[in-house]
């Protein structure tokens, strides 16, 4: 994402409240930001050879619990066909024509199914209000599932380092951007997109991506689980 000038933080009825765990936070940002650059673009080779080797998908931060995050991470640990993931990935996210699994919340949320709804610029208010903007900004819709996923990633950062420097004050307003961002967008469309994906996909690895981000999206809720 771009930086830009940050609004002033608004007052607001009650306090913040307190952040999670640095370790729930730290678990957040590593999740989405893979999750964010495979929706936004396939993995290259080497990215894509690296997934296969023993071990590494071992380290996947969301618990293996969650039987969509167990699934996600079976898939992902096949064989991939690199040229096969990158056709799939156009045709799911990208056309030319009707893309199976739009990746723009506003297809899914608003009335007319339509690019850059009120849904879409209520996610660039969120993200102008903590100083960023979208890469392609007026060319791309704002609520592209890759972006609101980085968006996450990057306000959990952002408490994680807060709160390893002592400044829970701050650590406090990021984590509760986390929650009103993921209430209001991501958890209202991202688990029926998620369906979407996992049907539409023509390969392994983008089934598994939907069902890693749907075993994300379920662990948010507890992972931001306050900590007094």
């Amino acid at each position: 994402m771009v930086a830009t000038t940050p609004l002033p933080w608004p007052e607001a009825p009650n306090p913040p409240l307190p952040p999670p765990t640095p370790q729930a936070l730290d678990a957040i940002a590593a999740a989405a930001v893979p999750l964010s650059r495979w929706f936004y673009a396939p993995p290259d080779e080497n990215a894509l050879a690296r997934l296969g080797e023993p071990g590494v998908l071992d380290s996947w931060p969301i618990s293996a619990d969650d039987m969509a995050t167990r699934r996600g991470l079976e898939l992902l640990a096949r064989p991939h066909d690199h040229a096969r993931i990158r056709a799939d990935h156009t045709a799911l996210f990208v056309g030319p024509g009707a893309m199976k699994a739009a990746p723009y919340e506003s297809v899914h949320t608003s009335r007319e199914g339509l690019l850059f709804e009120p849904e879409t610029l209520d996610v660039r208010g969120w993200y102008r209000h903590y100083g960023l903007s979208a890469p392609r900004l007026g060319r791309e819709p704002d609520d592209h599932v890759g972006l609101e996923l980085e968006f996450v990633a990057t306000l959990a950062g952002w408490a994680a380092e807060a709160d390893d420097e002592g400044d829970r004050a701050s650590a406090s307003v990021f984590a509760d951007g986390i929650r009103g961002f993921v209430t209001a967008h991501l958890l209202s469309w991202g688990p029926p997109f998620c369906d979407l994906v996992a049907t539409q996909a023509g390969t392994d690895f983008y089934r598994g991506v939907a069902e890693l981000t749907r075993g994300f999206l379920t662990a948010l809720p507890v992972l931001m689980e306050p900590v007094p």
